[in-house]
């Protein structure tokens, strides 16, 4: 009878330290929730920066110096470029927006309105002609209004925003200094078993390093021929055009191909034949190509996920995580895939019975 009691107080005080650790998990979860994206991409800058700082740690022998090297770096490399491109953009924009305001497209209008006359779309296009001062003041003002309210909100956000970046960079440091010693006390309490552990954090690591380097590369190439492109066909803003296809390439195959497509037709529509043709040959051609030829190499082989996976789990997780979604969304699904991998290897022989 002792022995019984002695078990069922076993049993309860384990249930017990459970159910705290459940509790007190959920809580600490919930506090650090506010914080989860910052967090995301210090972990993700940090799988992507931690070979430099191994070789700057190699020669300082100083973790702490390393690691605050390192993050001067990341600052330097991706934080500066990130405000030197916002703040053209908003002066390209800017432009933009003054010469629709001032009615600079009443001949190229006028000019799609002949070309599709005597079809379904010509009284769209003649009543846009007519009326495009009255539609370019009231656009015009929409905008205005559309600008003032972002221009407050980022003021109004600065405060938290520099507090989520300074976040970042600061848990960055700790990952970079201590990332290796909180791995392996995560994998020392972890019951998976260390092989397959690895296995999970190699495909994690592989991932997201991948997926942010891809994107950034395939991104970067297509952003800057789209705005080579459109300078030379002479197509207002073609830097504002170059950025947008830049962050559309995040989306596999279909991504620049929503902006060279639409502004070779318009040009086309407009009479002006050769740069149409030129915006359509070189995009279908040269720029659709480049995801084509460079994503498998640079994310396919480091995922290891069919293309079609790939698509949806990046337009899966923007819909679910927002931008940060294009790095969430595959690591979700190349984790499941290695839990999948984990289960066939582990549950082999069963499996083979069956």
């Amino acid at each position: 009878m002792k022995k019984e009691q002695i078990m069922h107080f076993n049993n309860l005080r384990s249930i017990t330290f459970f159910l705290l650790i459940g509790v007190l998990g959920v809580l600490t979860i919930s506090l650090l929730q506010p914080f989860s994206y910052p967090i995301l991409w210090a972990i993700v800058v940090a799988i992507l920066f931690n070979g430099v700082y191994k070789k700057i740690d190699s020669h300082i022998k100083i973790p702490n110096l390393s690691a605050s090297v390192t993050v001067i770096i990341v600052i330097v490399t991706l934080f500066l470029p990130l405000m030197l491109l916002s703040t053209l953009l908003v002066h390209e924009s800017a432009q933009i927006f003054q010469k629709i305001s001032e009615g600079n497209y009443l001949d190229k209008l006028g000019n799609i309105a002949t070309q599709i006359e005597g079809t379904s779309y010509e009284p769209i296009a003649t009543a846009l002609k007519d009326n495009w001062s009255e539609y370019a003041a009231s656009g015009a003002q929409s905008i205005s209004v559309l600008v003032f309210k972002q221009i407050k909100s980022i003021t109004e956000n600065s405060v938290r925003f520099t507090f989520m970046a300074f976040i970042m960079l600061y848990t960055l440091f700790y990952f970079l200094k201590d990332g290796k010693r909180i791995l392996h006390k995560i994998m020392r309490l972890s019951p998976i078993g260390d092989t397959y552990e690895k296995t999970l954090y190699s495909r994690f690591t592989s991932t997201a390093r991948a997926t942010l380097k891809g994107t950034l590369i395939i991104g970067g190439i297509q952003g800057f021929l789209g705005w080579i492109l459109f300078v030379i066909t002479g197509i207002d803003g073609a830097f504002v055009w170059g950025v947008i296809m830049t962050i559309l390439s995040i989306i596999p195959a279909i991504g620049s191909f929503l902006v060279w497509l639409p502004i070779g037709v318009i040009m086309l529509l407009a009479g002006n034949i050769w740069q149409g043709v030129t915006i359509l040959l070189v995009g279908s051609i040269l720029i659709g190509n480049i995801d084509n030829v460079l994503r498998p190499p640079l994310i396919g082989k480091d995922i290891q996920m069919h293309p079609l996976l790939v698509l949806f789990s990046t337009l899966g997780g923007i819909v679910a995580f927002g931008i940060s979604g294009f790095v969430i969304g595959p690591i979700i699904v190349a984790l499941f895939l290695a839990i999948i991998a984990i289960y066939s290897e582990y549950y082999k022989e069963h499996l083979n019975h069956n």
